[in-house]
């Protein structure tokens, strides 16, 4: 008798690796049975022996799914758009400060704006009013220059900054002379030029958005700039065209200057930059229900600060982008729970230039 052992070994998702192994002659010599097993007891026991097995390796396989697919909260890479080009600060140059040098996409021509999607494609916007995408594969080729695979234009944009992804697929980006505007999933395969799948605009408020973040709801927040407030759109509200009214604005109590990039710490509370006055604030998860005056919860004025303006948090650590210090600064989730000036832990210097908006996404760079 021939039996076929089959081996399954858990990898990445999506992948499932089935190597077979014979075995021959393998047959243990015939033995007269003096005691006899009932059929009926000897496949029940089978069965229950089966059944146990089939669990056992169900929960093994589930285990060294989760151990590839969930990476650690710090094993993402600093992404900058510099105004200049995209730079990637790798995981082992965040640990300390210090001038390190940074892995560039150098064909990421004037980048402004950075966001990832959910296959860790890299898209970028810039001030050639373009939308460009590196694809993850040929990231991993880093520091060998990618081309872009998808180049999007359209005579719609005119001053695009900001970019995010909504849950579906969907870029949005700020367009400080036109609004809010979504590229669907389908118009990201392909380059051209194209119309916005939506457009929302607000002539009431007029606002000069420069970023765009979304709610665990998927609502989308933007920064208005010249007014210094934070407008909120449902997600209902983007399903279509329009001229909108937010449904929430924040911040008109005047401790916001110059908005620049907002964003959202783990706890659903709502971070933004104010450029002008040197500080980072915080409007509380409670504060984003309705519109207010109330000033922000925290209220963040390192004398390291000067001039910031985009933000992103990893983990719970919050990285801040300077502009006139050209530095990106690191501070950790005991330092920003209450107002005050802490100094950052970590401090890279010479990190970014120009107008610029920062994230974290999946290391590629060597």
């Amino acid at each position: 008798m021939e039996i076929s052992v089959e081996i399954y070994r858990a990898t990445a998702p999506g992948i499932n690796i089935r190597r077979p192994r014979t075995a021959a002659t393998c047959d243990p010599p015939v033995r007269k049975r003096q005691h006899a097993v009932p059929a009926a007891e000897l496949k029940e026991l089978r069965a229950f022996l089966l059944t146990a097995f089939r669990s056992a390796l169900g929960l093994l396989v589930a285990a060294a799914l989760v151990c590839v697919a969930a990476p650690a909260a710090h094993a993402s890479a600093l992404w900058i758009a510099d105004g200049e080009q995209v730079d990637e600060y790798l995981p082992s140059q965040l640990k300390s400060s210090g001038t390190p040098t940074p892995v560039t996409v150098s064909d990421s021509d004037q980048a402004v704006g950075v966001c990832f999607d959910k296959s860790g494609n890299l898209w970028v916007t810039n001030f050639n009013e373009q939308i460009l995408e590196f694809t993850a594969k040929a990231l991993k080729k880093l520091p060998t220059a990618p081309s872009p695979a998808v180049t999007i234009t359209s005579s719609t944009f005119s001053d695009i900054y900001g970019c995010a992804f909504d849950k579906h697929g969907n870029l949005w980006a700020a367009d400080e002379n036109v609004g809010v505007y979504e590229v669907s999933a389908s118009q990201l395969k392909t380059s051209g030029s194209i119309t916005p799948a939506v457009i929302i605009t607000d002539t009431t408020q007029s606002p000069a958005p420069c970023y765009v973040a979304f709610d665990k709801s998927g609502n989308l927040w933007t920064d208005d700039r010249t007014n210094g407030r934070l407008f909120e759109f449902t997600a209902s509200q983007l399903m279509s065209t329009g001229d909108k009214t937010p449904t929430v604005i924040l911040g008109g109590d005047g401790s916001l200057s110059d908005p620049g990039q907002i964003g959202f710490d783990r706890h659903g509370n709502l971070w933004v930059t104010s450029y002008s006055d040197d500080t980072v604030v915080e409007f509380s998860k409670s504060q984003l229900g309705a519109s207010n005056n109330d000033a922000p919860a925290i209220t963040i004025s390192s004398s390291t600060l000067s001039g910031p303006w985009g933000l992103a948090f990893r983990g719970g650590d919050l990285w801040v982008m300077n502009q006139n210090n050209d530095d990106a600064e690191e501070f950790l989730p005991s330092q920003i729970k209450q107002s005050g000036s802490p100094a950052p832990s970590v401090i890279l210097t010479d990190a970014a230039s120009g107008s610029n908006e920062l994230g974290f996404g999946p290391a590629h760079g060597k």
